[in-house]
């Protein structure tokens, strides 16, 4: 295209601009002579009546149905934010203060200091938007549940985790029984059947969140062991079933004769059989050709969305809710990580960010906790939340040690069973929705729901108070043991940084055929991931450098951590299991990588605009100031063992390595130079201080000594290998050395 010069497209944008002015004036003058009519005509007015139509405008848009559902929406998300934040510092799950932001939006706390606010804010005629939402916003939730929810997770331990599971349900929902025959009179007779109130009160009694529970054992680190693999599994096991019971109680509930009843069960078999007999197959060949890719196509989520509207709307007509339809759509996805990964992307922030905070409030709104005003409410919360604890963990504790478990793995079992979360106010809003359960009883089952998930995390760490008590003498012989062999900790965040690391390690500590024991740890810093995001980031970091490992023969565990404090989680786990040596990259600071290198320059540039601390605000508001932030000292410092980190300036095999010897700690560091320059075959070149020269220092054969300047690089040099003091004291201050510096090991040996 021939380039443009001179004025002519600045005129040609004058005149189109003149014409338009000119039109819209001629437009104007001519309708002025036009009769008046019913719109509305511009006029010049005061200033004060401008200002009063202008309020009146704003006012008028802030009562509408839009502007009051956005306010309402707003308010909601920064309360559930501010509250998940709070419980998230006291180490309980950020729904958890989701949950109780609804309830304190209610009427039991917002509307008692506030009740002019509150009925502005959410008026009784603009509750039904919110309700319409936040059911809309389940039927998404519960489709990703239903993902999370892998069938071939449960088929590996069918036997112990179908056992654990109706143990766990069956005993609280018998032990409910009694205490929905005893209440029934006074609170339920005149809302509903006692059958379907005793029905529903079971089921609340039973459920567990798996949701929650999966982020428990995530935070704990359990995700990889026996442990959590057995808890997630038994958990899924009890949410289909508690699914399907809901489903028939729904249905048994909704029907007007047995007859009918049994005609909804009828078609809910036909329902199933066609999900997993004909969708299910389907949906595992779509997931087969979706393995290998990195987006699925727009035509397959749109297949997605109506057969999820379709299988919502089957089971709404079967009396069963729509919710059942989603959480089933979503146990038949395709259970390639790929494939679901993708879809939950697409959906989940959404229904948790956006949804389910609409949920809680909703809730919240029908909550009054003010109902629960005289001893024997009171009385009957502490029942209701007894039966709910010794029914579940009793039930989960029994069976699982009757399946072979240790007791420290079944009281484990039952305090995560224990969970119930947001899963028991959906039921519970169904049974609330469905007249089922009265106000009161609906106060206190959600009161008791709230306990019994806060107590989770509080018996969880007093569990581990216990066995750290009894078994420390245990532990520290087996910790003896271990530590017969040279142990490495090897941390990295980048899949290609650890196949790095893992190369250096072997270069600088194999001898021969004997290898060191190396664990390679990763941290992933979100801690709101689920189970599918965590399996997906697992395979990815860690798929090149256990193949990696293959190639060079070298023996390496996993460990897999969720974390945001990846230093204090990495100090934690040297302290605890006892290593030799840590192996970490050096950080985004001193990458080669061009973006990370553009990030650093542009945190320089924005330091010296507006200073240090507004950096680290901003930086800390988009959660990226740990990732720039150096963490070369901290290890250093504070690490219990040796510290390697790696300046990487795309390592392979070094043919030139180069020591610098400044101080008489520094050789420490040449037993470690010399194995690395053996392995590679190659010779070791030392920068000699002139105190060491002065002393004396026995060279091995194929070593020479090519400067006694530490501020100088010999030409060639592809590795260097320096002290940790000698680093801070000369190389990372000059930036004419950083500019030059080839890949760098910075040791530091204690």
């Amino acid at each position: 295209m021939p380039k443009q010069r001179g004025l002519w497209p600045f005129v040609f944008y004058i005149i189109v601009l003149l014409a338009s002015v000119a039109a819209l004036w001629g437009t104007l003058r001519l309708g002025g002579g036009l009769a008046e009519s019913s719109t509305p005509q511009l006029a010049a007015t005061s200033g004060a009546r401008a200002f009063d139509d202008f309020t009146a405008s704003v006012q008028h848009h802030l009562q509408s149905t839009i502007g009051l559902l956005l306010i309402q929406i707003l308010v909601i998300l920064m309360a559930a934010r501010m509250m998940g934040w709070i419980f998230r510092k006291l180490r309980q799950p950020a729904v958890i203060g989701e949950i109780v932001a609804g309830i304190l939006l209610g009427p039991s706390l917002f509307g008692r200091l506030a009740p002019e606010a509150f009925t502005t804010i959410f008026p009784s005629e603009s509750l039904p938007n919110v309700q319409l939402l936040s059911n809309f916003g389940l039927i998404l939730f519960m489709f990703v549940v239903g993902m999370e929810l892998r069938l071939s997770d449960i088929r590996r331990q069918l036997k112990g985790s179908l056992i654990i599971s109706h143990s766990g349900i069956f005993l609280p929902f018998v032990l409910s029984l009694p205490l929905s025959y005893t209440i029934y009179t006074e609170y339920a007779a005149s809302y509903t059947g006692f059958v379907p109130f005793a029905l529903f009160i079971g089921i609340a009694m039973s459920i567990t969140a798996f949701p929650v529970l999966a982020r428990i054992i995530q935070e704990n680190n359990l995700l990889r062991t026996h442990l959590g693999k057995l808890s997630l599994s038994t958990a899924a096991a009890g949410d289909i079933t508690a699914w399907l019971m809901l489903a028939a109680i729904i249905a048994i509930s909704g029907s007007g004769s047995l007859l009918s009843t049994g005609y909804n069960l009828l078609f809910l078999i036909v329902y199933l059989l066609l999900m997993f007999g004909l969708i299910r197959p389907l949906f595992r060949a779509a997931g087969k050709v979706y393995n290998n890719t990195e987006v699925i196509s727009h035509g397959m989520v749109g297949v997605i969305f109506i057969l999820l509207l379709l299988s919502s709307i089957i089971t709404e007509l079967l009396s069963m809710h729509a919710l059942f339809g989603a959480f089933m759509l979503g146990l038949v996805m395709p259970e390639d990580l790929s494939f679901r990964k993708i879809i939950t992307d697409k959906v989940e922030d959404v229904a948790l960010l956006l949804f389910l905070p609409l949920f809680f409030v909703s809730s919240g709104l029908q909550t009054e906790l003010g109902l629960i005003d005289s001893p024997e409410m009171w009385i009957l919360l502490g029942l209701f939340t007894l039966v709910a604890v010794v029914g579940k963990v009793g039930g989960t504790y029994i069976a699982a040690r009757a399946c072979g478990e240790s007791p420290k793995n079944s009281i484990y079992l039952g305090a995560f069973m224990n969970t119930r979360g947001l899963m028991e106010l959906v039921v519970l809003g169904i049974g609330y929705e469905m007249r089922i359960l009265p106000p009161a009883i609906y106060a206190v089952l959600v009161l008791m729901t709230v306990i019994t998930t806060v107590m989770t995390m509080p018996m969880v760490h007093f569990i581990n108070w216990v066995n750290k008590i009894l078994e420390r003498r245990h532990d520290r012989i087996e910790q003896l043991d271990k530590a017969s062999g040279l142990k490495v900790l090897l941390s990295f965040g980048r899949p290609s940084s650890g196949v790095t690391l893992l190369r250096l390690t072997d270069q600088l500590l194999r001898r021969g055929e004997v290898h060191p024991h190396v664990t390679a740890l990763h941290i992933t810093t979100d801690q709101d991931i689920n189970s599918i995001d965590a399996d997906k980031y697992f395979a990815d970091s860690f798929g090149p450098i256990l193949a990696e490992a293959e190639q060079l023969a070298q023996p390496i565990e996993t460990s897999y951590q969720i974390s945001d404090k990846v230093e204090s989680t990495i100090l934690t786990k040297l302290v605890q299991e006892r290593y030799n040596l840590l192996i970490v990259g050096a950080g985004v600071r001193f990458s080669s990588e061009a973006d990370d290198q553009e990030a650093v320059s542009m945190r320089e540039e924005m330091r010296r605009r507006v200073g240090a601390f507004s950096v680290h605000t901003t930086e800390a508001l988009l959660s990226i100031h740990g990732m720039l932030r150096d963490k070369m000292q901290f290890f250093i410092d504070r690490a219990p063992c040796s510290v390697g980190i790696l300046v990487s300036r795309c390592f392979e095999t070094p043919r030139e390595i180069v020591l610098y010897l400044a101080r008489q700690e520094d050789l420490r560091m040449l037993p470690y130079a010399r194995t690395m320059a053996q392995n590679n075959g190659t010779q070791l070149q030392l920068v000699v201080s002139e105190q060491l020269q002065h002393e004396g220092l026995t060279l091995h054969e194929g070593e020479r000594i090519v400067s006694q300047q530490l501020q100088t690089l010999p030409e060639g040099c592809e590795l260097a290998i320096i002290s940790g003091e000698l680093w801070q004291d000369t190389f990372e201050r000059n930036k004419a050395l950083l500019a030059s510096l080839p890949s760098t090991l910075i040791l530091n040996i204690k």
